[in-house]
């Protein structure tokens, strides 16, 4: 689930959220499976100014918890090539970096304890077009909870789908969709208002009428946002289908190479496949649901 908001006190929000600062009362429960990932507008921290990009993302992935010595040159080596750093540049000195370069590498540090719930304060700005659209790829595949703060709508309708809108005197409005497709809501909400008001003086029976068609049209909203909702996960299902079979086929062709590697080798990669098809499986069964519930739910919009 994803969620953008924007909004007064949004800073002292992400600070009681992360556990910066204490809340004025109640309590902050996290979870223990939750793994956080916080990026601020602070910019990275250079400890070392002779270190180069590789062996500071080494360190950062090696810092991980559960990942052993042998993963972490692949694992460093795979996030700089996602980020759109040239081989050229892993060797240079981190302190030389350019501003959206640093920008990139702070993204990289953050990720690679890989977070499964993420707090990203205004990470558009001061980006450059490859950090952005290696930004953008990597969310939009992200199976976690995402909290953006953001005034870039474009980048925020690429990366949410979920909006959780802060109304004050703790009020919040849970809406399902883009900013976008939630201003256009409000637009709508407004227009509406005016035309309730243009005809308070009609007839009892106009009233009546009016009650229905907004049931009706709350009904049809929430009908569509679960289409809407089904849609993205049937979305997030094959892309996520599509990189567990691509690693299922490496695996495959890694037990073609090794049949003169002895019995526990090839037991340890049949195990790793078999457990890669099962994921699959499961996937595929999830997506063949969603879309029946699609189908029934866009049917039973013209009936």
């Amino acid at each position: 689930m994803c969620i953008v908001y924007d909004f007064p006190g949004k800073t002292t929000f992400v600070r009681v959220l992360t556990g910066e600062q204490p809340p004025d009362s109640g309590k902050i429960e996290v979870g223990e499976t939750i793994v956080l990932g916080v990026y601020d507008q602070l910019g990275i921290k250079i400890e070392d100014p002779q270190q180069t990009v590789l062996s500071f993302v080494l360190d950062k992935v090696r810092s991980r918890e559960g990942v052993t010595m042998s993963e972490s040159p692949d694992e460093a080596r795979r996030l700089l090539r996602e980020f759109e750093f040239p081989r050229s540049r892993w060797n240079e000195r981190v302190s030389i970096l350019s501003g959206g370069e640093r920008r990139r590498l702070q993204m990289l540090s953050v990720f690679s304890q890989r977070p499964n719930f993420l707090v990203m304060d205004e990470p558009s700005v001061d980006c450059d077009l490859d950090t952005l659209q290696a930004l953008e790829r990597y969310l939009q595949a992200f199976e976690g909870v995402l909290i953006v703060v953001s005034h870039d709508r474009a980048f925020a309708d690429k990366v949410t789908d979920h909006i959780f809108v802060f109304e004050g005197d703790g009020e919040i409005k849970d809406f399902v969709g883009t900013l976008s497709e939630y201003a256009s809501t409000l637009v709508e909400i407004e227009n509406e208002s005016i035309s309730s008001k243009s005809e308070s003086r009609q007839t009892d029976e106009s009233s009546n009428r009016k009650e229905q068609y907004k049931e009706d049209k709350a009904k049809r909203n929430e009908r569509r946002n679960a289409i809407r909702r089904a849609k993205k996960d049937m979305d997030n299902l094959e892309k996520s289908m599509e990189k567990l079979k691509a690693e299922a086929s490496a695996i495959q062709k890694e037990i073609d190479d090794s049949v003169d590697q002895g019995w526990s080798v090839l037991a340890d990669l049949t195990e790793k496949l078999d457990v890669i098809n099962s994921q699959v499986e499961e996937k595929e069964l999830r997506w063949m649901e969603l879309a029946e519930e699609v189908e029934e739910a866009e049917s039973s919009e013209y009936v």
